[in-house]
């Protein structure tokens, strides 16, 4: 039986003891004695009951509070993981974005690097046809009917007026035909090359029924020079003709010697015009 149903029974015959008149003191003492003692038991038995609920109620709350640290710590540690998280993302787009420039600049290089290739190449087949033009010219240079030279980047093959005209005339000389049936053979030979003839006269002015200026006698004497060289061979597609008049000198004008120079019929090496622009800066 447990004690709580004890001081029950007790308290039960001590009732009965009092009402039934007859309890003696010394028992009625000793029952009061039991019943202090039982409750005096209970009363420690609840008490520490109480102690421990209320420890245990402090250890749950000991251990909320440190669960709620550790919580707040992981929060934290959370927060700053986040954090790292999208910085490394940034950081991750801009290398992305850097690799992808980078990626644009070396196929960008790639083309650059091609397109001087191809100048390269351009330059060294200008070069090798010029060295075989003046070794087939070299009769004629060492003659003084003509000269070639490289201006500003183009080959040119200037021809003296007095060799091919007469003074105000685009009719030419029989020296002047064979000379350039000469120019015209090597030309032919050279396929895949475009040709300008230039014509260019000294400041003299020029005033007459076909000729009202400079300007159309230099085109009518470049027009002359083409027609032989087509008979020579070049191909059509291959020529071109320009009447500069006196606007492109060469010198001063001031004596006969000067304007001698000036009088004079160029035939220009065209560069390869498509590699050029494919190869400009932008």
């Amino acid at each position: 039986m447990s004690r709580p149903g004890f001081q029950g029974l007790a308290l039960a015959s001590l009732i009965a003891l009092a009402l039934g008149g007859c309890v003696k003191r010394s028992t009625h003492e000793a029952a009061l004695a039991e019943l202090n003692r039982i409750h005096s038991e209970q009363q420690t038995m609840l008490e520490g009951e109480l102690a421990r609920r209320e420890a245990d109620v402090r250890a749950r709350e000991q251990r909320i509070a440190e669960l709620e640290e550790t919580l707040g710590g992981r929060n934290a540690e959370v927060a700053r993981l986040e954090q790292e998280l999208a910085g490394a993302q940034v950081e991750l787009a801009r290398v992305q974005s850097l690799l992808s420039r980078q990626g644009e600049q070396y196929a960008e290089l790639q083309e650059r690097i091609l397109q001087l290739s191809q100048v390269e190449r351009e330059i060294r087949e200008r070069n090798r046809i010029y060295e075989d033009v003046l070794y087939q010219f070299r009769s004629l240079i060492d003659a003084g009917r003509l000269s070639v030279e490289i201006v500003r980047g183009r080959m040119v093959i200037q021809l003296p007026q007095d060799i091919l005209f007469a003074s105000g005339s685009a009719t030419l000389s029989a020296e002047g035909r064979q000379t350039l049936r000469g120019v015209g053979d090597v030309l032919a030979g050279i396929g895949d090359r475009s040709f300008q003839i230039e014509g260019h006269t000294d400041n003299v002015p020029i005033a007459t029924e076909r000729f009202p200026s400079n300007w159309e006698l230099s085109s009518a004497r470049a027009m002359s020079v083409i027609r032989v060289l087509l008979d020579s061979g070049v191909a059509p597609a291959n020529l071109s003709g320009a009447g500069y008049g006196e606007y492109q000198p060469v010198a001063s004008n001031d004596t006969p010697d000067s304007r001698r120079l000036n009088r004079r019929i160029e035939i220009v090496m065209l560069p390869n015009l498509d590699i050029i622009a494919e190869t400009q800066l932008p």
